[in-house]
């Protein structure tokens, strides 16, 4: 999912012209692209199937936002038939991706938890600051296009020099750590 469009990307650019409309369309995915490997996470809406250990108080979805919770099942067995639903009463979702069992900690073992959700952000809907930075990002790799490794220039009357940001500039790394998820175990 590109967290960005095109339009945003050429108004910070100032850019009007088509030409570049490609190579700008490749940028944003790539950017989107890392921003989601950076973050641990798939950023767009979609069905999703997790597999949890039992046994903690809490299970730590990742398609953040979290919309719906489908089914949980639960089974030692891994077998998930509709014996092993997880009644909804039984559960509750808390804002920030965390389902909680009602009766204390999870009950089955490792792996026994699968969880069937909708999760992520629509299209229209990723937050201002993520688009802004990715938007950001995006502009900042065109803007550079022409000097990839350049880390400086010598001159007689003086010298260039360009730090190396890394893979993103620091106010983008900003944003995506308020992003990032904490990768699995």
């Amino acid at each position: 999912m590109n967290l960005t469009t095109l339009s945003q990307v050429k108004a910070l650019l100032e850019v009007t012209e088509t030409e570049w409309d490609g190579l700008l369309e490749e940028l944003i995915t790539a950017v989107s692209g890392r921003a989601g490997t950076y973050c641990n996470r798939e950023f767009e809406l979609k069905e999703r199937v997790e597999y949890h250990d039992g046994g903690g108080q809490y299970l730590y979805l990742r398609g953040l936002p979290i919309a719906a919770i489908a089914a949980i099942h639960g089974s030692d067995t891994w077998e998930w038939d509709d014996n092993a639903l997880v009644p909804a009463d039984h559960y509750h979702l808390l804002p920030v991706g965390l389902v909680g069992y009602r009766f204390g900690d999870w009950p089955y073992g490792p792996r026994a938890l699968k969880v069937v959700y909708t999760g992520g952000y629509a299209t229209d809907g990723v937050p201002p600051d993520l688009e802004i930075a990715v938007r950001t990002q995006v502009a900042y790799d065109f803007r550079r296009r022409k000097d990839i490794g350049l880390e400086s220039v010598s001159f007689p009357d003086g010298s260039i020099q360009k730090v190396n940001s890394g893979e993103f500039l620091p106010s983008v790394k900003a944003v995506l750590d308020r992003y990032r998820i904490r990768p699995y175990a």
